[in-house]
Order: C-alpha cells, then sequence, then structure tokens
C-alpha cells in the first residue's frame, strides 16, 4: 500500500438491521459467506485502503477492514454518521462509500465513479436509476470533510440532501439496472439465493 493512497473505500455496516428482523445486514449469508466478505474483496480491487463502519460485531468486520470506524453517536444516526467518521479517517483523496446491502453490485460500476471523478474534481458523485436518485453508493472528494462537519452540526442527517447542497453529480443508470438492488428485506435478501 503506498504511503498516501488515493482511493480510500468504506463499507457502511453500522445500522440497526430493522428491517431484516435486527439482524446484522453486513453478516448476513451471500453465495457462502457473509456479504461483508464479497463486498470488501470487491472494494480491494479499486481502492488503496479499506475501512468498514459498524457499531457491533467489530471482531468480525475486523478481518476485512484495513480499520474499522465507529459512528461518534451510540443511537444509529443513519448512514451520512458513518460517512463522517469514515472522511475523517479516510487517508485517500477519495472515499468511495458502498452499503452493505447491495450485493450485486459490480466493479464496472465502481470504476464509473472513479473514471467520472476526473471530470468532475471536487464534486461528489452518485447515480440515478431513471429518474430515481440513490446516493449510495457514492464517490466523495476528502477535501469535503469540513462541509461535511458543517452540515452535520446544523443538523442534516439526509446523505441525498447533502451529496445536492455539494453540488453532486448525477450518472445516470437504466431505470432496472439490478447492481443497486438494495437487499434491505428478508424477502429480497432470500431472492438473492
Amino acid at each position: 500500500m503506498s504511503a498516501s493512497p488515493r482511493i480510500s473505500a468504506l463499507l457502511l455496516a453500522g445500522g440497526q438491521g430493522r428491517r431484516v428482523g435486527g439482524a446484522d445486514k453486513g453478516l448476513l449469508p451471500y453465495q457462502g459467506a457473509p456479504v461483508s466478505a464479497h463486498l470488501s474483496a470487491l472494494l480491494r480491487t479499486v481502492a488503496d485502503e479499506l475501512l468498514i463502519s459498524c457499531n457491533r460485531n467489530t471482531d468480525q468486520y475486523e478481518q476485512w477492514a484495513d480499520q474499522l470506524v465507529c459512528d461518534a453517536s451510540t443511537d444509529y444516526p443513519g448512514p451520512l454518521a458513518g460517512i463522517l467518521s469514515g472522511l475523517r479517517q479516510a487517508r485517500g483523496e477519495l472515499l468511495l462509500v458502498l452499503p452493505c446491502d447491495m450485493p450485486l453490485i459490480d466493479k464496472p460500476l465502481l470504476l464509473t465513479l472513479l473514471t467520472q471523478a476526473e471530470a468532475h474534481p471536487g464534486r461528489p458523485l452518485f447515480f440515478c436509476t431513471g429518474e430515481q436518485p440513490q446516493p449510495l453508493p457514492c464517490l466523495i472528494p476528502c477535501s469535503l470533510l469540513p462541509a461535511l462537519e458543517e452540515a452535520w452540526l446544523s443538523g442534516m442527517r439526509s446523505p441525498l440532501r447533502w451529496l445536492r447542497a455539494m453540488h453532486g453529480v448525477c450518472l445516470e443508470l437504466p431505470a432496472d439496472d439490478p447492481r443497486l438492488t438494495s437487499a434491505n428485506t428478508p424477502n429480497i435478501w432470500q431472492a438473492l439465493h
């Protein structure tokens, strides 16, 4: 690993898993292993360092991460809190953020974010499927940490609202692109097996 990595990756696995009966979504099985094992391996193909945001089961997540990050608050304040913690710890120039409940995401989609970054310096990138914005996954310049800290202190909690406030660039995908399927219910998880 280089002393000054360009790409830091953040896997968001810090939620309560309310829609999956309180299970830790990042540890749910997918193709014979925890989904976070798959997604961590994928992120390592495009990033110089891997951070995992988790608020429980740290002994399991640390096997995949270069570093674990936890929310400053213990009340599960949402994905923007994980992103803030990740930006504070990232050593790269860009932070590639991926939620742990998107097992169908692939390397070409992640590379789309990374290759588009050069055309939009200083701006975050995310996807839209049809007319529907998808704030996660996203790519955030680490230089935006002060802006996110200020927004957080002012009460901002929505990743999409913050990305838009930062003049984020929405990259269009077909409305039926399955790669951004958010497997956030037991039925969706079952359908993926």
